[in-house]
């Protein structure tokens, strides 16, 4: 998460620190022990006792709260951290204070602060641990057998006790500060391995679908071929018999039209699928594009799309591939939304990058659906209505452009689709 309160993988670092607080809980428990024999009569051994017991119920129940299957809270892991500073300083406090040699361990709350949280919360921790480790030299069981030489002598204690807490203060700011800023240069680093895998991961499905697609251009050229040259006869014959004949004359006709516009679907698909590649940058105009996303529609889809076009030009843009892209988005929203409901294509500029917005009055989506818009061959349709890959390709158009495609959708509430790319992209 960002704004510096917890590393994202927060129920990592509490599985995480759940074991580690497990060995730890018993290494105090054993020191506790071990103490109590070396030093029968110095140490309050049920105080140091009743102190560690405290740490393990903790643990009990964070152990318990992980197996809950809500998410966890961000600043949990830094609660967590938090009270295991203060039983650190009760324990110091009741055996010895800051002549307690376990003081080091303070150190290793701050190293694990700064690694597990973020921003302000790593400095928190150090500054509680800070102040813990300095009330330790105002107050604490004395323990004779822990005592250094020359305390208690004059000025002599009162200035070496303060060097000691003023080197544990500059010792924690620098862990805090460069543990955690090495820490954050690794999250960022995973984070953007992780978004360039993911491309990786999209570009390869694309060059698939790109070479699925010029193969069935292919196959399919022969027989539309001869479906055309079929239909052509089939007119000429129907035309010959005069009126009787006018009927199948439309209806080959209209089978050489569409197979005409299955020729053009064909070469779209031969080409760079999605992608700018091969395709020249050329000055683009809103008329223009409002008119190619109007293009084969019916005059009741076309009278629902409401277009409202910025007054500065769209510029240099691959005009195929974004119309294209545009198509599909448009294509969505009129299936989604019922007639006679309006579409609303809206574009603007918006700090040096385009953005049109594709929105609809539909019916809007369901989580579980809305996380998976996008995927190629998803898609909520019945089957042989679409094959999922209209909002897959222009997502991948929109990318290869420098900029993202975004849907944002609820129940009830209809979908919006974002596409924005920089005002100057490159092919």
């Amino acid at each position: 998460m960002k704004h510096g309160l917890a590393n994202p993988n927060s129920g990592i670092s509490l599985a995480w620190l759940l074991r580690l607080r497990w060995i730890t809980v018993i290494g105090q428990t054993a020191a506790v022990l071990v103490s109590a024999r070396m030093l029968p009569d110095e140490l309050p051994v049920l105080l140091l006792l009743g102190l560690v017991a405290l740490g393990a119920l903790s643990n009990l129940a964070l152990m318990f709260r992980l197996r809950r299957p809500e998410p966890v809270q961000p600043a949990l892991p830094g609660l967590v951290l938090g009270l295991d500073i203060l039983l650190l300083t009760g324990l110091l406090y009741g055996s010895g204070g800051p002549a307690n040699p376990f003081t080091a361990i303070y150190l290793v709350h701050i190293t694990l602060a700064a690694v597990v949280m973020r921003g302000i919360w790593a400095w928190a921790l150090g500054l509680l641990s800070t102040a813990g480790f300095g009330l330790l030299f105002v107050s604490s069981v004395h323990i004779h057998s822990l005592g250094h030489m020359n305390h208690g002598e004059g000025d002599g204690m009162s200035l070496h006790l303060m060097g000691m807490w003023v080197a544990f203060a500059i010792t924690a700011i620098l862990i805090a500060a460069f543990v955690g800023r090495v820490t954050e240069a690794l999250r960022q680093r995973d984070e953007e391995l992780a978004a360039l895998r993911d491309l990786t991961a999209r570009q390869a499905r694309l060059a698939a679908l790109t070479t699925l697609a010029a193969g069935v251009a292919h196959e399919l050229g022969t027989p539309l071929g001869t479906i055309a040259v079929a239909s052509k006869e089939l007119q000429r014959t129907a035309e010959a018999m005069g009126q009787t004949g006018s009927g199948v004359a439309q209806d080959a006709a209209l089978i050489r039209q569409e197979v005409d516009r299955c020729r053009r679907i064909l070469d779209q698909m031969a080409g760079p699928t999605g992608s700018t590649l091969g395709e020249d940058f050329q000055a683009l105009a809103w008329e223009e594009l409002q008119a190619n996303l109007l293009e084969g529609l019916a005059e009741a889809d076309r009278s629902r799309i409401v277009f409202q076009w910025p007054t500065a030009s769209c510029g240099q843009m691959p005009r195929r591939g974004l119309a294209r892209a545009l198509r599909a988005v448009v294509a969505n929203a009129l299936e989604a939304a019922p007639r006679p409901n309006q579409i609303t294509v809206t574009a603007l500029l918006d700090q040096g990058d385009w953005q049109i917005d594709v929105m609809d009055g539909g019916s809007g989506m369901a989580p579980e659906v809305l996380a998976r818009v996008g995927e190629p061959f998803f898609s909520t349709k019945p089957t042989g209505a679409g094959m999922g890959l209209g909002l897959f390709l222009a997502r991948t158009f929109a990318e290869q452009l420098g900029g993202e495609l975004r849907v944002e959708s609820a129940l009830g509430q209809g979908t919006t689709v974002r596409m924005t790319w920089p005002q100057v992209a490159h092919a």
